[in-house]
């Protein structure tokens, strides 16, 4: 039960104290750096309620048009693609097209890092595998035949994958280039 409670204590929006102190344009403008829609104001709304505070939708709303002017950047547009989000769709229709490039530009670099992050472990994987065969370790082969057979496999695997390193880094390499 104690740890039901502490759940829905974890999901509110604001604690007790923030909600006393009412600093609404404040908590405005922290919404719009974190790109939030208009909708958060309800869960305040709620979590508040408890304390008996409603809130000031008007310095809020000052607040949070003030935030998304640091949201909606192509920097930081870009910046969130990187971390593999997508731009909330909080941001004033003359600037979607450039923003949402940027996020896309960001988005295409993660996938890209993401990619490098997998086949280096990959390789990893294929290089320790190889030192124990090498080294003259049968691992899970039934005969010697079958171990050099997977040696000579792994050895490919190896190449391979060193290639689509060196391609994935150059396509990083060419992404950070045509950003800046």
């Amino acid at each position: 039960m104690f740890g039901s409670i502490y759940l829905l204590a974890g999901c509110a929006t604001l604690s007790k104290q923030e909600c006393l102190v009412g600093d609404w344009q404040a908590i405005g403008y922290n919404d719009g750096v974190a790109g939030y829609h208009s909708d958060r104001l309800a869960s305040h709304t709620k979590a508040c309620a408890k304390a008996s505070v409603a809130p000031d939708y008007q310095a809020w709303e000052r607040g949070r048009k003030l935030g998304l002017q640091q949201y909606c950047t192509i920097n930081n547009a870009y910046n969130i693609g990187r971390r593999g989000r997508q731009l909330n769709n909080v941001c004033p229709i003359t600037m979607a097209n450039t923003l949402q490039a940027a996020n896309q530009k960001g988005l295409d670099y993660y996938a890209l890092d993401s990619q490098l992050d997998k086949d280096n472990r990959l390789l990893n994987t294929y290089q320790s595998e190889f030192d124990k065969l090498e080294n003259g370790e049968m691992l899970d082969f039934a005969n010697e035949k079958e171990a050099r057979a997977r040696l000579l496999s792994l050895s490919d695997e190896i190449r391979q994958t060193k290639r689509r390193i060196q391609s994935t880094q150059k396509q990083l390499d060419s992404s950070m280039r045509s950003y800046q």
